[in-house]
């Protein structure tokens, strides 16, 4: 066992761990052995799948635990051997922010969410609010109590599911794409939240993260996998961040790409003076000053790659559910290849438009992989041979071919994205609309994901991406909308839009 100092061991040390989902035969990771250092910022990187989100579950007891497998080797919490002890007993000292926030809410407000962690650690009430008052404060959300955790959006609720680990005051915070959410300011918050909590209360960070070149900079140890989880480059310094900037350099190399904008003037979707507010908790009266969408105005042309953007809350992800009548209007008219929206039966309207959403498991409804592509094809009239050339192209293209008997709740977040995306595609619908499509995904999937969406495109499809990733927005979108308080406030090619709105930043 490696001592820090004469009485001091490592905060968490992983001994010659070996681990295999049930029912695979190879392993996420084999004989992997690690030290994360007291009061220092620690991230896993490697590409989607390669076993990053396994070592957090490991780390906070979901593995064994929880997920069914074959465990080999130990694991330490300063000392003691806690590889037998159960997720219950580590959440006092060990605290998990998810990849998907919603898996982990356990209430119904923002207020609630943040004490019901402390309820079970028998924390005062008066030390409660205090606590809940500065953790929405360190997450910039203060005075967001009473909000219903259904009416945030996706940012917020990562927002507030890192606030609720905060209030607890764990030695070891476990971070799974903490910032995959949010957009880039909001991302820049939580970055410096993450270095307050290292350097000024000692706390031990260890984050999974694709956006780890914004903080490399603040990162004390870099754990770097390759496809195969096994460890290519790990440690501090100089040497091994050089390691990380030179593979990120050859993806961009490989992936560079200006947008193609072969849109027609053919209009496919009107939208014009929408509006929608969501109503009081518990009511169903509508709270007019708090309109969610006011007065939105956008057309959508044939054959476009539509980027919307804009900061966590202002509404693109509302505007979604509207178009696709998951939510009623309030005012305003949406009209679809010259007609109504709602003189469309619903199974109609999805016929014509796809929506992938923001998070990819809300999608699934079968426990294979195969069986979630072939379900996509149910009602399609097509013979059954045909149904499984089409899918088998489709797990092909999105590298999905080696996964078909997996369940779709056990593949990592990038490949639960890209199953998503595939198996809306299956049934050719003419508009398609990505919520955060690259959410959870490596810098070469995302661009192996976009380049399908091109592909899309040329073959007459026109795509519709609410995005955070502005580098992702001016490599392939050729139109950009930003939304702010419920308005189009920016409607410009690309170019135009990088040249007006972020001359001052360049």
């Amino acid at each position: 066992m490696c001592k820090i100092g004469e009485d001091e061991y490592p905060v968490l040390e992983i001994k010659n761990a070996t681990y295999i989902y049930e029912g695979e035969t190879i392993p996420i990771w084999e004989h992997l052995s690690y030290t994360f250092e007291k009061g220092k910022i620690h991230a896993i990187s490697g590409p989607s799948g390669c076993g990053k989100s396994s070592i957090l579950y490991f780390l906070d007891g979901l593995i064994p635990h929880m997920y069914e497998g074959k465990l080999e080797g130990k694991l330490y919490f300063k000392g003691e051997d806690i590889t037998e002890k159960l997720p219950k007993y580590r959440c006092e000292n060990i605290g998990f922010v998810m990849q998907n926030p919603e898996s982990q809410f356990c209430t119904f407000t923002v207020e609630e969410e943040l004490a019901f962690g402390m309820e079970n650690l028998g924390i005062s009430v008066e030390e409660m609010k205090s606590r809940i008052k500065q953790g929405l404060n360190y997450v910039g959300m203060s005075g967001c109590e009473s909000i219903d955790l259904n009416r945030l959006s996706g940012g917020q609720k990562q927002k507030i599911a890192i606030a609720s680990i905060l209030v607890m005051e764990p030695e070891v915070l476990l971070l799974d794409e903490p910032t995959a959410n949010l957009d880039p300011i909001s991302r820049k918050e939580i970055f410096c939240l993450i270095s307050r909590l290292a350097y000024e209360k000692k706390m031990t960070i260890i984050i999974v993260e694709h956006n780890l070149e914004e903080m490399l900079d603040q990162v004390d140890y870099i754990l770097m996998l390759n496809g195969e989880g096994k460890v290519i480059a790990s440690g501090k310094g100089a040497k091994v961040k050089q390691l990380f900037f030179e593979r990120q350099a050859v993806y961009e190399k490989n992936f560079s790409h200006l947008p193609e904008n072969i849109s027609t003037q053919e209009v496919v979707l009107k939208i014009k003076d929408l509006g929608f507010a969501y109503p009081e908790p518990g009511k169903k009266t509508k709270i007019e000053n708090r309109k969610i969408i006011d007065g939105l105005s956008l057309e959508l042309r044939k054959q476009e790659f539509l980027a919307i953007v804009g900061e966590n809350g202002v509404g693109k992800t509302t505007l979604m559910r509207l178009l696709f009548r998951i939510y009623e209007r309030d005012a305003g008219s949406i009209e679809l290849f010259g007609k109504k929206i709602e003189f469309y039966k619903k199974k109609e309207l999805y016929h014509q438009m796809g929506l992938v959403f923001q998070n990819p498991e809300n999608q699934f409804i079968t426990n294979a992989v195969e069986d979630e592509m072939m379900f996509s094809l149910k009602r399609v009239r097509i013979s059954e041979e045909e149904k499984k050339l089409r899918v088998n192209e489709m797990l092909q293209r999105f590298h999905l071919e080696g996964e078909i008997e997996k369940s779709p709740f056990v593949l990592s977040q990038g490949q639960k994205r890209r199953l998503s995306v595939a198996s809306m595609l299956l049934t050719k619908q003419k508009i398609l609309f990505l919520d955060e499509p690259t959410y959870g995904q490596d810098f070469e999937n995302r661009h192996e994901l976009m380049k399908d969406m091109c592909e899309l495109v040329r073959e007459g499809i026109t795509i519709v991406m609410i995005t955070h990733d502005l580098s992702l927005v001016r490599q392939y979108a050729t139109r950009v909308v930003e939304l702010a308080s419920g308005k189009v406030i920016c409607d410009l090619s690309t170019e135009s839009y990088f040249e007006e709105k972020w001359k001052g930043e360049e």
